[in-house]
C-alpha cells in the first residue's frame, strides 16, 4: 500500500483519537523532539512491538531496538525518530514509517487507533510475500507427501474444514533440540505451515506461516484463486492479518478440537469439531505430557509433535529413533 494511502488512514484514525478525546489528555512526553510514546492496551505490548516493529528490519526480521526504531524508558516505549533508523532499514521500511512518524507529530502520540490502522496498511508491502501462491509454490516446490506432514480438521480456529501442511523435516529439527517430551516445542526459522480451507473438495483459502529469524512468525493468506489476501473468512468479522492473528497465537485460550484432545471435542456452533487421525494416534500419555497445544511453546496452536510421534509409535516408521530418544514404546506411552 502506498504511503499516501496509508496517510488517508492516518487521518481518519486521528479522527477517531480526537472524537475519544485520549490524545488531546494524554501526557505529553519531555522527549518528544526524538521518540513518540506508544500507548497499546494490552499486557503484551513487549512481545506485539517486537513482532509489528521487527517486521521492518530486514526480510528476515530483525531487533527493532538495535535498528534505532524503537527505546523503551521505564514502562513506556517509544518510537524514535527518523534520524535514529533512516540509514538502517530498507528503502519500503523507511517510506512506511515516515507515514506513521508524521501522524505521531500531529497526534503527539502513537494509540492502538493509530498503530493498528497502519501496521494493517503496511505489513503486506514491507514483508514483501508472493503475489500469487504459484510463485510460492515455485520456491518450495508445492506441499505433498511423504516429505509433508499433514493435519485435517474442523475446530473454532475457522469455520471450514483445514488441511495443514508442515515439513517432516521441520517437526524432527524441533524434536531434535529437546531432551524430554517436558521440552518446548521450538521450531527453526524458516519453518513454513501451510493451512488449505476447504469447502468440498475445493481450496478456498489459505493461510500461511514462516518463522523469521528473531523468533517471530510472519502470517499471510491467499484466495481461491491464489492472490494475496490480507484477511481470512471468520464469523462476525473477517481476520485482517497480522493484527487478528496475534491475538489467538500470543494468547493463553485453548480451542477445539485440540483443547479435548486426546478426547473427542464436541459440536460447536459451526457443527463438527474433530481431529481427522486414525484412533490410535490418539496416544493419552503423550499427549498429556507433551501438553502442545495448552503450552504453545513457540505460538503454534497444533499438535504437530504430538501426532507426529504418535504416527511414529503406531507404525514404527522411519522416525521411530524418536521413540528411543524419548522412551515410548507404545502409542499409549
Amino acid at each position: 500500500m502506498t504511503r499516501i494511502v496509508w496517510l488517508c488512514l492516518a487521518v481518519v484514525s486521528l479522527a477517531l483519537v480526537g472524537c475519544k478525546g485520549g490524545a488531546s489528555e494524554a501526557p505529553v512526553s519531555d522527549h518528544l523532539d526524538d521518540a513518540f510514546p506508544i500507548e497499546l492496551e494490552s499486557s503484551d505490548a513487549d512481545r506485539l512491538l517486537g513482532f509489528y516493529f521487527g517486521g521492518f528490519v530486514g526480510p528476515d526480521g530483525g531487533d527493532p531496538i538495535e535498528a534505532g526504531l524503537l527505546e523503551k524508558r521505564e514502562k513506556t516505549w517509544f518510537l524514535r525518530n527518523r534520524d535514529a533508523w533512516s540509514a538502517s532499514l530498507p528503502e519500503a521500511s523507511r517510506s512506511q514509517l515516515e507515514g506513521l512518524e508524521i501522524a505521531a507529530r500531529d497526534s503527539r502520540m502513537i494509540t492502538e487507533d493509530l498503530l493498528l490502522p497502519f501496521i494493517g496498511a503496511s505489513y503486506y508491502e514491507v514483508r514483501g510475500f508472493p503475489t500469487h501462491i504459484d510463485s510460492l509454490r515455485d520456491v518450495e516446490g508445492g506441499w505433498t507427501e511423504p516429505g509433508w506432514f499433514r493435519i485435517s480438521l474442523k475446530g473454532s480456529m475457522v469455520p471450514l474444514e483445514r488441511t495443514t501442511w508442515v515439513r517432516r523435516a521441520s517437526i524432527e529439527l524441533a524434536l531434535d533440540r529437546m531432551d524430554s517430551l517436558g521440552d518446548e516445542v521450538i521450531y527453526e526459522s524458516g519453518t513454513l505451515f501451510v493451512g488449505e480451507h476447504m469447502e468440498g473438495d475445493q481450496i478456498v483459502e489459505t493461510t500461511l506461516m514462516r518463522k523469521r529469524t528473531d523468533g517471530y512468525w510472519d502470517f499471510w493468506a491467499y484466495d481461491a484463486s491464489g492472490q494475496l489476501v490480507d484477511r481470512v473468512r471468520k464469523e462476525p468479522k473477517d481476520m485482517v492479518i497480522p493484527t487478528r492473528c496475534t491475538g489467538c497465537h500470543f494468547g493463553d485460550r485453548q480451542f477445539e478440537p485440540e483443547r479435548s484432545f486426546p478426547g473427542e471435542a464436541q459440536p460447536g456452533p459451526n457443527g463438527e469439531r474433530a481431529i481427522y487421525i486414525p484412533n490410535e494416534w490418539r496416544a493419552d500419555a503423550l499427549a498429556m505430557t507433551l501438553q502442545e497445544h495448552a503450552r504453545r511453546s513457540d505460538t503454534i496452536l497444533g499438535l504437530y509433535a504430538t501426532l507426529y510421534l504418535a504416527e511414529a509409535a503406531s507404525s514404527k516408521s522411519g522416525s521411530s529413533a524418536y521413540l528411543e530418544k524419548f522412551g515410548i514404546d507404545s502409542v499409549g506411552q
